[in-house]
């Protein structure tokens, strides 16, 4: 099986200058961006735009992460066009994504020669034959439009996929609230991606950037806390950035779905047999307590009596998973859970949120989007003695 390359460079802070010097190495790595882009060419950099959040709360892609991509490119004779389509909360509209690129940071990056923020909010069905589980996606045309596609995500846990990084990323070319029929659909996480590896084949970036200085640990992929890392990553496949980040944050790369799904499949070998890694060492920025999302407690190593108990309450039918559930002291009644939740589980009720439990799919759809953070996860009797035996 090829080898699948990833340059780590470490960067400790967001300096741009030693951003900038970080991103052309961690590319070099790996072969240079001239062995991803030709001049003349217009690239879409696709960055994580969930919602527009602050730099600092790290959110989104830090701006002068993607600054320093970009001016790369332009450099190497690209125009360049910056374009995502936020979470299924926010409606895909020119309004909403000016919005989120002046909060995110990004409007800023307008100012680089041979660079647009898109407000484009168009879109197209892609027919992709050969998917597992997905035939066709609807997709921005900015993505369908560029000669290639720079991804440029962010490190960070997820309530639903344990992690996201690079090929979750890519869910950002679905148009905004395309979004939650995808999770009405693909219920659990290993179907989820299943669909997002469909994805990443149909549409298929030329190159991965992984903004590693701070990432998000605990309940991401938005309710979570900022925590240092310290790398930037680069790489032309997104199972081996994702492989490579994962380790960084103190997980199993077998335990994220989409790694598991890409081995099944035989995107990467088993055990990531074939990833090189290049550049500096990953030991010297290796988090081994960084705090996973409460829907995913634990590590890989769960002693055998432990499973055993595990599969007996599964084999009953307990659900081990917490239930979202709104504070009507905290909600403000904006709806964006009601707008969000593909399982129509949600509705506003005298100016508040409220759930209907048993319609619940636990995607936590409306714990991401939620900007009160007025969503609290509430473990049941089986989630709790699940929680107990997986520490």
């Amino acid at each position: 099986m090829t080898e699948k390359q990833v340059g780590l460079v470490h960067c400790r802070r967001y300096d741009p200058e030693e951003v900038d010097r970080a991103v052309e190495r961690a590319i070099g790595l790996v072969g240079g961006i001239g062995a991803f882009v030709r001049s003349g060419q217009r690239v879409l950099l696709k960055p994580n735009l969930l919602m527009g959040a602050e730099p600092a709360k790290a959110v989104t892609t830090h701006p002068a992460v993607l600054g320093a991509v970009a001016r790369l490119i332009v450099r190497h004779g690209c125009t360049v066009v910056i374009a995502d389509s936020p979470g299924a909360g926010t409606r895909y509209t020119e309004k909403n994504l000016r919005r989120s690129y002046e909060k995110s940071g990004f409007a800023a990056l307008a100012a680089i020669p041979g660079v647009t923020l898109s407000t484009d909010t168009a879109s197209s069905t892609v027919s992709y034959p050969e998917g597992a589980v997905m035939k066709r996606f609807a997709i921005i045309d900015e993505a369908l439009a560029a000669d290639a596609i720079v991804t440029v995500s962010k490190a960070k846990t997820h309530l639903f996929t344990g992690y996201s990084g690079a090929v979750k990323n890519l869910f950002g070319v679905v148009p905004g609230l395309e979004k939650p029929v995808f999770h009405a659909r693909f219920r659990r996480p290993d179907q989820f991606s299943e669909m997002l590896l469909d994805l990443n084949a149909a549409v298929v970036p030329v190159l991965h950037i992984m903004d590693a200085v701070v990432g998000m640990e605990g309940d991401g992929p938005m309710s979570g806390s900022p925590r240092p890392i310290g790398a930037i990553l680069a790489g032309a496949d997104p199972t081996a950035v994702d492989v490579a980040t994962s380790r960084l944050m103190g997980m199993d790369p077998k335990s994220v779905p989409t790694i598991a799904a890409a081995m099944e499949r035989g995107v990467i070998a088993p055990e990531c047999s074939n990833l090189e890694m290049l550049g500096d060492d990953p030991g010297a920025v290796r988090v081994p307590d960084f705090r996973r999302p409460s829907t995913h407690p634990g590590g890989p190593a769960v002693p055998w009596p432990n499973r055993q108990i595990l599969r007996f309450l599964q084999r009953r039918g307990t659900d081990l998973r917490p239930l979202p559930v709104p504070d009507p002291e905290r909600c403000s009644g904006c709806g964006r859970c009601v707008l969000t939740c593909p399982a129509g589980a949600m509705r506003i009720e005298e100016g508040r949120a409220v759930i209907d439990a048993a319609s619940c799919i636990r995607c936590y759809c409306c714990h991401e989007m939620c900007t009160d953070g007025a969503i609290d996860l509430v473990q049941g009797i089986g989630g709790r003695i699940a929680a107990r035996l997986l520490r």
